[in-house]
């Protein structure tokens, strides 16, 4: 594989916040302001966040990306919901000097989002963040010269990896695809029980992002709070979790707005139809947009996407997963497989594995060599959950799994793969696990079609099926 790709990172979310209140992405790459300001984390920050599961080191900047041999990454812009700031610890500086250690996106980020009345604006303005820096060239700390490229289709993202092929100096690239996690982005879920939303003001939302020169592949249509769209599953744990409330109209079902927003989305007939990702939505709403795809959209090519999800896993299995519908089930990764969709794999401990898990525990070990071999681990147990049960189904069984780490999106990275520098060594680590799969039960594997070289089967997982989909999807 000659480059990597991530379906779900938010290498602007901290940037973004530290730009404020100018939101310019400096051009000084030892800014905290620049997207590829390169924060690796050092002792204190590995401390912290065996402490308390906080992350203070960035994760997804594109200089990690470039170190990480990540060419491909789907940057999801997200308007942090107010949600996380209106909460149980109130007001005030030293309230939210505790909110910026936990999330570092910057108190006058956390000022404004405290403020707002409409997250459009900001989903607007984290865009021209991102596109600030589009197509320039950065030298990183190893003299590499960098630049990314958002990409508008997926005949761009071939151009722009092959940027160095060009007469121009020689750069290595990113091909940068634009996603959105929640659709609150639209102008919904201020103040829902006293100030709902303006439909036509949201209706009229989605079509300018449907007309932005850089069209989202696909967006999440729930996160963590109602949105007056969809229900949303409990997400949130640990420290955010005692803090905030998000009980509100949680694991309810779509309302007839939410129902015209994914028409809209959904919408083909000018060739800029944005794809929906069902994570973070409730099982019920998951259900009701399966129904949708079933009975309207029927005669239409439309995959369904996971852009970051873990299983819950089956009878024989589900004492090693989760067992939590914020997570997801057979008969969902099935529908993934079913519609040629993308199920990214999120790289957070606190979902991947049940609590008190023997793999769990290991993945901790001291011994670096120790703790990849059994962090890895617990990320193919979810790679080999999906393929035996397609497998099982007659499907293939290797064509769904990706990366969607979810890298600074407030998550507890798995050990030893705390961000994108180490996707090589995951990669590594993978083959080996797959080999050692293959070697012993690949006569698991009904299908012979199925038996494939462990090779293919890490290549698939760390790029190319998710750029195979946006060949046939992103066009």
């Amino acid at each position: 594989m000659k480059y990597f790709a991530d379906i779900h990172t938010h290498p602007t979310m901290k940037s973004y916040g530290q730009s404020f209140p100018l939101r310019e992405n400096s051009k000084k790459i030892s800014a905290k302001s620049s997207i590829w300001y390169y924060d690796p984390p050092n002792l204190f920050d590995k401390f912290i966040e065996l402490l308390g599961g906080i992350v203070k080191y960035r994760q997804s900047s594109f200089s990690a990306m470039g170190f990480g041999n990540t060419g491909i990454v789907f940057a999801s812009l997200y308007p942090v919901e107010r949600g996380f700031f209106d909460n149980k610890l109130g007001k005030g500086d030293f309230n939210d000097m505790l909110l910026n250690f936990v999330t570092s996106v910057g108190k006058k980020r956390i000022d404004f989002i405290q403020s707002i009345t409409d997250y459009f604006p900001d989903l607007e303005n984290e865009y021209q963040f991102l596109k600030q820096m589009d197509g320039q060239t950065v030298k990183l700390a190893d003299r590499s010269f960098y630049k990314y490229g958002i990409a508008r289709n997926a005949t761009d993202v071939d151009t722009i990896l092959n940027l160095d092929t060009l007469q121009e100096k020689k750069a290595n690239a990113i091909a940068v695809i634009l996603t959105i996690e929640g659709a609150h982005v639209f102008g919904t879920g201020i103040k829902p029980q006293t100030n709902p939303a303006n439909r036509n003001y949201v209706l009229g939302n989605v079509d300018k992002v449907k007309n932005w020169e850089h069209r989202p592949v696909f967006m999440g249509l729930a996160h963590h709070f109602y949105n007056e769209l969809c229900g949303h599953a409990q997400s949130l744990t640990g420290i955010v979790k005692k803090a905030t409330d998000q009980t509100y109209m949680m694991n309810t079902g779509f309302t007839p707005l939410g129902k015209e927003v994914v028409d809209k989305l959904l919408d083909n007939s000018e060739g800029k139809r944005i794809l929906i990702d069902i994570k973070h939505m409730s099982r019920t709403s998951r259900l009701e947009y399966f129904n949708m795809l079933e009975i309207k959209y029927k005669e239409e090519d439309i995959p369904v996407i996971v852009s970051h999800g873990a299983v819950i896993g089956g009878a024989k299995d589900k004492h090693l997963f989760l067992d939590d519908d914020i997570n997801f089930y057979d008969d969902e990764i099935i529908e993934v497989a079913r519609t040629n969709g993308l199920f990214g794999l999120q790289l957070d401990e606190r979902r991947i594995a049940a609590a008190g898990d023997t793999q769990l525990k290991k993945s901790h070990a001291l011994e670096r060599r120790k703790a990849l071999f059994h962090s890895s681990l617990l990320a193919w147990r979810q790679i080999q959950h999906i393929a035996e049960l397609l497998d099982s189904n007659g499907l293939f069984a290797w064509g769904i799994q990706s990366l969607g780490s979810d890298y600074d999106g407030m998550i507890n990275p798995i050990n030893g793969y705390l961000t994108a520098e180490n996707y090589p060594t995951l990669s590594d680590y993978l083959l080996m696990q797959a080999h050692n799969y293959m070697k012993a039960n690949s006569g698991k594997l009904r299908q012979p079609y199925n038996r494939i070289d462990p090779e293919e089967i890490v290549n698939r997982i760390m790029g190319e099926n998710a750029y195979h989909f946006l060949k046939k999807y992103y066009l």
